[in-house]
């Protein structure tokens, strides 16, 4: 019994949130991005995918919007033309990648 209880306890506490995580990471629905679009402080999934072509072609698999650290992201998943998956995190407000992170090598490296 006290074995069964414990197991249980270890169960429930890996399902609780971590406090002390200093980053918190909100996916919006729809409709709010459809606001934040609307005011101007991000841009369109379609206007930030054309930006996307011009340095990682191919198709959008899965597309999601996340607010980190007061900052709008678009978590991306595309299948490029060789058929490969790739993940892209792009600024939501710039449709530009994080200049701090290297692009897959499957995308062609930024240019400005």
């Amino acid at each position: 019994m006290t074995r069964a209880l414990f197991i249980s306890f270890l169960a429930l506490a890996a399902l609780m949130p971590m406090t002390g995580h200093t980053s918190s990471l909100i996916e919006l629905e729809h409709y709010e991005a459809k606001q934040l679009v609307s005011s101007g402080k991000i841009l369109s999934l379609d206007v930030t995918l054309s930006k996307t072509k011009h340095f990682c072609d191919g198709k959008l698999i899965d597309a999601h919007l996340y607010r980190e650290d007061g900052k709008w992201r678009y978590d991306l998943q595309i299948k490029a033309q060789r058929g490969q998956i790739i993940d892209l995190s792009l600024d939501a407000s710039t449709g530009q990648p994080d200049p701090y992170k290297s692009l897959p090598n499957d995308c062609r490296a930024f240019e400005n």
